[in-house]
């Protein structure tokens, strides 16, 4: 009859649709479930004209355990050789390392650690001690004691004292040094021989300690050479045409 024909050609139809489906949509097989107008014979009918499928069978996945994974890192250990080896951090000691200036003479003394003391001994043995009648006020102490104090020493042969600085006392303090080469300080502000004395060398310590320390050697200005001068007029004169451009043209 007509009917069945019908029915035939519309369950050809379906499963020409469905097996493109499949090939081209997996999930196909739901949204044709659900579409198609058929009874449940006819549908489990269709199941024979699928083609034939191969079952995928999913690999095995296999975990290592923990001591499995440490053998074969020991293993990798073994077999690589590292190219460098780790070193710790040292850190430099402190203080600053003198330059190298054997070369330069001008600058002879900064390679070595040559600092001002605080407290100088002062060999009081090697000091001459005299004492005379102080002048100026006082009253009649003055005219009776004698509480000026006068230290002298020959500076050429005080060895207690570096022959730099005493160099330098030379040049500092000439107006110190007599004929014979005596250094000489007197004081005569207090009313007694002992204050005096010990103010004098006080005096001789401050003294030996603006001496003790060394120059800086510093550095005149040299100026411009001659070819630095004709690159400054040379700038000058590119600066001076490049503003000159600038200027508004009269036509």
């Amino acid at each position: 009859s007509l009917s069945s024909i019908a029915t035939m050609v519309f369950v050809s139809t379906a499963v020409v649709c469905r097996r493109a489906a499949y090939a081209f949509c997996p999930g196909a097989r739901q949204m044709l479930t659900r579409s198609l107008p058929v009874g449940k014979d006819q549908f489990n009918n269709m199941n024979a004209f699928q083609p034939s499928r191969s079952v995928i069978i999913p690999p095995t996945i296999t975990y290592l355990t923990t001591t499995s994974r440490l053998k074969e890192e020991a293993s990798d250990s073994e077999e690589f050789e590292p190219t460098w080896k780790y070193v710790p951090y040292k850190p430099p000691p402190p203080g600053r390392r003198p330059r190298n200036n054997a070369n330069n003479s001008a600058r002879r003394f900064s390679t070595s650690t040559w600092t001002v003391p605080d407290h100088i001994l002062i060999p009081e043995d090697q000091l001459q001690v005299s004492f005379a009648r102080a002048s100026g006020a006082g009253g009649q102490n003055v005219n009776k004691v004698n509480t000026k104090v006068e230290l002298r020493f020959h500076i050429d042969s005080a060895n207690w004292i570096p022959r730099e600085v005493r160099d330098r006392l030379k040049a500092n303090e000439s107006n110190r040094i007599n004929n014979e080469g005596y250094f000489a300080i007197t004081c005569q502000e207090n009313r007694t021989q002992v204050q005096n004395r010990k103010e004098a060398i006080k005096k001789l310590q401050d003294i030996l300690k603006s001496s003790w320390g060394r120059p800086k050697v510093r550095k005149l200005r040299k100026g411009l050479t001659k070819q630095a001068k004709e690159n400054r007029r040379e700038n000058k004169k590119k600066i001076s045409q490049k503003k000159e451009s600038r200027r508004r043209v009269d036509f």
